[in-house]
């Protein structure tokens, strides 16, 4: 007897829902927004902080224009896993953008700081020291509509893509050492310069923790003056390296030429050596005393003594090649040689090794005095030509050379921390871990593709970047998680990575894409009822629960869909 086939089976991608709809839930985001945010009493179906997890949850499904995330809860059931009940069609573009208004207008600031409090408090995030770098986020079309004066002026300024054409906003984040947690993001004016941010985002950070103890660590712009001496007055603690102006250059040299010994430091299975100094800095008329510490790196030391030697030699042959050219059309006057010779010292930056001197040796010539046909008859009279003949000689200062290669390799950083609570090992950890910010910028631009972006007032603009920020708070928090419960357990996923077994250091991404094709389904039966079903998850995927520590039960059909 022929058995009856079911044909009308319905699926829809549900991705890594489940898993996200854990973290929202322990994060409390929605319950935060809600309970800050007045809600317009004509919204009758979706609240502020269900349209923020919905345009979070399109940030991480790349859903990032807001008229698409209608569209994407009509093809998917992600959101029904996050918000239930609520109908597709209640997504559109306008009823984002009101929560975007609400958002801004009520403080953002304020937002940031319950929610992240609520994130540190859960998942015990350390910040005793604290990295801050800003970005460019670069904007395209007009994005100057509605425009307030509680609004950043999305700008032209110095962009760091070298995109002179396009308008762009300066973004401003700072993270936690601790597995470079987000901690607090601030958007400026498009042509603020960098130096201006640091002392707002500390100030940001002081408000977000509830204390100023933390080590406040980030580029050379935040040891301008004003920066050192704000921050140093109001009792926080800083550190960056020193910029190479002037003075701070002699007191570098100068460190270096009297100093007698140097501390041995471990740094990822090499040794690295440092010692320190005092350094006094003057402004406003009132001294203040800092700390210089100056560390050699093995690795800086060959890549500066590399860059070194290709500058001197192609210098070099820059220089013998103007001088096979001298004396022709172009080159025939000192003032033209001169230029030319700057040009090169100048490209090559070789003024203190390479010195130059331009010689002429003239040349007597003889023509004839009048012009035309010599006669055969008479003498023919002549005159004395002298013309210049000039030849460059190139000196390499050896001395010179010596002395910046022995200076290679060194670097300083100022601190006003004391030495007995942050040791030259200690600082030259928190310096090298300022990667971490700029390893979340990277994160933002390529993975979750933060440009180009899409909304066309500043107000808008600002909101939608608090909630990437809360976007890259879930990842971070998940990869941190996964990490901690690999080491804790001594032991990787397996079939992680092609050929690989035992993998210990998995990125949030790559997890989260390992739920890609994971579906729901639903399918009528013969006796009128629907059945539902998930996609049964592989080991690899239980294994990634585990260490996310989300329940396999958040991947059944009853458990999503069940409202009994």
């Amino acid at each position: 007897m022929a058995q009856k086939v079911v044909k009308n089976v319905q699926t829809k991608p549900i991705g890594f829902a489940p898993i996200l709809a854990h973290y929202f839930k322990k994060c409390a985001i929605v319950d935060i927004i809600d309970a800050h945010v007045r809600l317009d009493a004509r919204r009758k179906v979706l609240t502020h902080g269900q349209a923020a997890m919905a345009m979070i949850t399109g940030i991480l499904f790349q859903a990032m224009q807001l008229y698409r995330i209608c569209q994407f809860a009509k093809e998917s059931t992600v959101l029904d896993v996050l918000l239930p009940g609520i109908d597709a069609c209640e997504y559109f573009d306008d009823r984002m953008a009101d929560t975007l208004d609400a958002m801004f207008y009520y403080g953002l600031g304020n937002l940031e700081a319950q929610i992240t409090r609520k994130m540190i408090d859960a998942f015990d995030i350390e910040n005793e020291i604290c990295h801050n770098d800003t970005t460019c986020a670069l904007v395209y079309g007009n994005c100057d509509n509605n425009q307030s004066d509680q609004s950043i002026k999305i700008s032209f300024g110095y962009s760091k893509k070298y995109r002179n054409d396009l308008k762009q906003l300066v973004w401003s984040m700072s993270v936690s050492s601790d597995s470079a947690f987000p901690l607090f993001q601030q958007a400026f004016s498009g042509n603020t310069a960098d130096v201006d941010t640091y002392a707002k985002q500390w100030h940001n950070l002081i408000d977000l923790l509830g204390r100023q103890d933390f080590l406040f660590v980030g580029d050379s712009k935040v040891a301008s003056k004003s920066n050192m001496a704000h921050i140093h007055e109001h009792d926080g603690f800083f550190l960056s390296p020193l910029p190479m102006y002037a003075s701070y250059n002699r007191a570098f040299n100068d460190a270096l030429n009297q100093h007698r010994f140097e501390l041995l430091l471990a740094y990822k299975e090499k040794i690295n050596r440092g010692f320190e100094v005092p350094l006094t800095i003057d402004h406003d008329g009132r001294l203040y005393p800092f700390r210089m510490i100056i560390l050699f790196d093995h690795g800086l030391f060959i890549r500066k003594n590399h860059s070194l030697t290709q500058r001197i030699e192609k210098s070099q042959a820059a220089f013998d090649l103007l001088a096979s050219k001298l004396n022709t059309y172009r080159l025939k006057t000192r003032a033209a040689i001169d230029k030319a010779c700057k040009g090169i010292v100048k490209k090559y930056q070789v003024s203190e090794f390479l010195q130059y001197s331009i010689h002429s040796d003239p040349k007597l010539t003889y023509k004839n005095k009048k012009k035309g046909r010599p006669s055969a008859t008479q003498p023919v009279e002549k005159v004395k030509i002298v013309k210049e003949h000039f030849r460059l000689q190139v000196h390499l200062n050896e001395k010179a050379v010596e002395d910046a290669r022995y200076r290679a390799g060194y670097y300083p950083l100022v601190t006003n921390k004391p030495a007995e609570a942050l040791s030259i090992q200690e600082a030259m950890i928190a310096h090298k871990n300022q990667y971490k910010v700029e390893h979340t910028y990277r994160r933002s631009k390529t993975n979750l593709s933060l440009e180009p972006i899409y909304l066309q007032t500043p107000e808008r603009i600002e909101a939608y970047l608090f909630l990437f920020k809360i976007a890259l708070q879930i990842i971070v928090l998940m990869e941190r998680t996964a990490r901690s419960n690999i080491r804790s357990r001594n032991k990787g996923l397996d079939e992680f990575m092609p050929n690989k077994k035992d993998y210990r250091r998995p990125k949030a991404e790559y997890l989260l894409q390992k739920f890609e094709f994971v579906v729901v389904g639903r399918m009528p039966l013969a006796d009128g009822k629907i059945y539902g079903f998930v996609s049964e998850l592989n080991d690899l995927q239980n294994d990634i629960l585990d260490i996310l520590e989300v329940p396999a039960e958040c991947f059944s059909f009853q458990y999503l869909f069940d409202t009994s």
